[in-house]
């Protein structure tokens, strides 16, 4: 019942208490006419959500951020009366996903519409639950009926390109490493050589053509045998910034990008991040790999209590020398280069993705974090907010393809 209705019914009292008392014939008949319009209100009211079939139809339960989340709906009027004044409302979660409408169906129709959403949030979402509501001409009542269940959409987050990020390559077990051509991608670049007619058009080295003034393209080494492992850096302490202009947002892409960097090279990729619970997502190659590690980084909060030298000497120890570590992080923590040196000497290779948290929120100089990596001689790509990705995790941006050799 809407305020107007509570006041409806007060009036109605008034005039059968004043009708009783003054004995007035015509206060009894103005309350049967209010009590009668009430009756018919509310009657009304409820009668108009009846006799509506609603389908709502999502049409994919995955996305991604940047990419748009389609629904349809379709609401039918099963009876031969007309609907007016219907609203349907939907509760969803995902940010700026409007398929409320406003509805007037006359007998026996249909109607439908479709809602594209922009996903700018990675997470997992509800589409609905959704309402209908309708009143009365009088504006006395309103009766609301759920008519839709929610469904969960999961939104991934967003993944850039990264043709020119490497890695030092991994010590492989049981024989040499190929040194042949590669007909496909890897992350390892083995040289650049002159373009011939066959080879595709993405694997010129714009740089080097340029400077040659004929097409060149990057030669990539097969190197089947080395798993890569992210380390994602989800404590809650060393985070800055806020929304997606946060050190916990970057990092979370950027593990994402590599993860798919890797996996489209047919390397084997595990995932390691201790947030409130601690995700590790032993190395697999393929599409239901990268399925995994970007349903795990959609939910993923940098909300853990474990300090990234923790995670390192906890986890550190199944790596072999077959293995490459490449760390995300904003941590000034000169202990984690530390952990990370231990690794190194047990020969597995590591990178680090530092980024510069100061360039997010107010802080520390990140100049002695600086010193220790170096110290370590730990390949290191710095990224600032605001960066370009695929240049600011490019090995000539950054210098990092010098520190590998010797």
């Amino acid at each position: 019942m809407t305020p107007n209705g509570r006041k409806a019914i007060v009036v109605i009292f008034i005039v059968l208490a004043a009708g009783l008392i003054s004995g007035f014939p015509l206060l009894s008949q103005l309350f049967y006419v209010l009590a009668g319009t009430l009756a018919v209100s509310f009657v009304w009211s409820r009668a108009n959500t009846r006799g509506l079939k609603f389908t709502r139809n999502t049409l994919n339960h995955r996305s991604q951020v940047g990419d748009v989340a389609e629904e349809e709906f379709f609401v039918e009027n099963t009876s031969f009366l007309p609907k007016i004044w219907l609203a349907v409302r939907d509760h969803s979660t995902l940010a700026g996903h409007n398929a409320s409408r406003a509805l007037l169906l006359r007998g026996k129709a249909k109607t439908s519409w479709r809602v594209k959403t922009l996903c700018r949030l990675r997470g997992k979402f509800w589409l609905g639950p959704a309402t209908v509501s309708s009143g009365d001409p009088f504006g006395l009542f309103v009766a609301t009926r759920p008519i839709a269940d929610r469904r969960p959409l999961i939104v991934y987050p967003a993944t850039v390109d990264l043709p020119d990020f490497d890695i030092p390559v991994g010590d492989l077990q049981g024989g040499p490493r190929m040194t042949h051509r590669a007909h496909f991608f890897t992350p390892s670049v083995q040289g650049i050589r002159e373009y011939v007619p066959g080879d595709a058009f993405n694997r010129i080295h714009w740089l080097s053509t340029a400077r040659n003034r004929r097409l060149m393209v990057k030669e990539f080494q097969m190197d089947p045998s080395s798993d890569v492992w992210v380390f994602l850096d989800m404590e809650r302490e060393p985070q800055a910034g806020l929304g997606q202009e946060s050190t916990e947002e970057y990092g979370v892409t950027i593990a994402a990008s590599i993860s798919r960097h890797f996996l489209s090279a047919n390397r084997s990729v595990g995932l390691v991040a201790y947030g409130a619970h601690h995700a590790v997502i032993h190395s697999d190659r393929g599409l239901r790999q990268l399925t995994k590690i970007l349903e795990e980084l959609a939910v993923m909060k940098a909300d853990g209590r474990v300090s990234l030298a923790e995670v390192l000497f906890a986890e550190g120890s199944r790596f072999g020398r077959n293995t490459t570590l490449v760390v995300v992080t904003p941590s000034l923590d000169e202990s984690w280069p530390r952990a990370l040196r231990d690794i190194m000497l047990r020969g597995v290779r590591v990178v680090a993705v530092a980024l510069e948290a100061n360039t997010f929120a107010p802080g520390e100089s990140s100049v002695l974090l600086l010193s220790s990596l170096a110290e370590a001689d730990i390949p290191t790509y710095w990224v600032k907010r605001g960066d370009a990705l695929d240049r600011a995790l490019s090995g000539q941006r950054n210098g990092v393809r010098r520190q590998w050799h010797g």
